[in-house]
């Protein structure tokens, strides 16, 4: 199973819940992004292009290990990367949890998204809490130059063409589970449910919950993505590795 985190956050950060449970069941491999954590230099988000790069970043992963195909689970920013994993190449795809995902992105149907992005121009105006949370996880010398170069980077990708996967969901035919927080303020729930809507045959859950579902609500989270992947793998799910996590 590979988890990939969403921005601002690391492997680590973002599925501190889901390791050690999900790591009974599967090889967890659990990287940190292009420009996040200890992959260190954010200013390789240099623009757009920087989604495109993060992808291949991870299809080089997976090729090049024993670790494809693989269940991948996104949240954020990383449930995009994970839909455009199955594009590149759906033979490494096993399943796909999509977490605070969107089929498509711009200001009419997503304002809160814009606002927090051009926000991070002048990243010494973000909440003081999350400003120590990202110097702990990116360096304090490191962590503005994230913010900066990653809401300028996003802000010109969705503004040239705000497709995740709206036009392309039909070609996703893994099983697909869904996964949204009703009380998802920086993500609004509709994004989800058109996601849900654009892929044929996945699921949708809906937690009582903000952004960060698999944080907020780790025991539901992690129960119905076992239950998920369990109804449709069948007994399939423990690892040949004896369980033992990867990071």
């Amino acid at each position: 199973m590979l988890l990939l985190h969403g921005f601002g956050g690391t492997g680590q950060s973002d599925w501190r819940h889901q390791i050690p449970v999900f790591s009974q069941s599967f090889r967890v491999v659990v990287p940190d992004l292009r420009g996040h954590g200890r992959t260190d230099h954010p200013e390789t988000i240099t623009g757009p292009e920087f989604f495109e790069l993060a992808t291949a970043d991870v299809v080089a992963l997976l090729r090049a290990s024993k670790f494809g195909p693989a269940h991948i689970c996104g949240f954020s920013m990383g449930a995009s990367i994970a839909s455009w994993i199955y594009f590149a190449d759906p033979t490494l795809v096993k399943s796909l949890i999509l977490v605070s995902g969107a089929a498509r992105i711009n200001r009419e149907i997503a304002p809160g998204l814009f606002d927090l992005w051009e926000g991070l121009a002048d990243p010494d105006g973000v909440d003081p809490g999350w400003a120590k949370v990202l110097a702990r996880l990116h360096g304090e010398d490191r962590w503005r130059t994230l913010l900066r170069n990653y809401g300028a980077a996003v802000i010109a990708r969705v503004e040239a063409d705000g497709e995740i996967a709206y036009s392309r969901g039909s070609e996703i035919s893994c099983p697909t589970l869904v996964a949204q927080g009703s009380r998802d303020s920086v993500n609004s729930p509709l994004l989800s449910e058109e996601l849900h809507a654009r892929i044929p045959g996945s699921e949708l859950v809906i937690v009582e919950s903000g952004h960060w579902v698999q944080g907020q609500q780790p025991q539901q989270f992690n129960a119905a993505v076992l239950e998920f992947l369990e109804r449709h793998f069948q007994g399939r799910l423990v690892a040949p590795y004896g369980g033992e996590g990867s990071q």
